[in-house]
């Protein structure tokens, strides 16, 4: 009886643990990325102005770091940025680009 109340809760356990690393790696990967405005790629100069070429250079950015298109981007607002690194720049100097696969 000992045996089979073990080998209900290891099954139970085993279940359990792959259906949570198969949700986990269903999720599709994101990041996001802070891109100075003098990063010397002219990115500034279309994600300021909000037009087309905006989204052409924020896939750009992301295909770049192995991603497959930018979700969004923005000029970055100060609660983006948490100070976890000691900075003086200041935040109105940089766009966030969020990117996914």
């Amino acid at each position: 009886m000992l045996r089979i109340t073990i080998l209900t809760a290891a099954l139970a356990t085993s279940v359990a643990l792959v259906s949570s690393a198969n949700s986990a790696a269903n999720q599709p990967k994101s990041k996001d990325f802070v891109i100075l405005n003098d990063d010397g790629y002219g990115t500034s100069d279309c994600l300021a102005k909000g037009s087309a070429c905006g989204k052409i250079v924020a896939d750009a950015w992301c295909e770049s770091k192995g991603f497959a298109k930018s979700t969004s981007y923005r000029p970055v607002e100060p609660g983006d940025i948490t100070a976890t690194v000691p900075t003086r720049r200041a935040a109105a100097d940089a766009f966030l680009i969020s990117c996914s696969e």
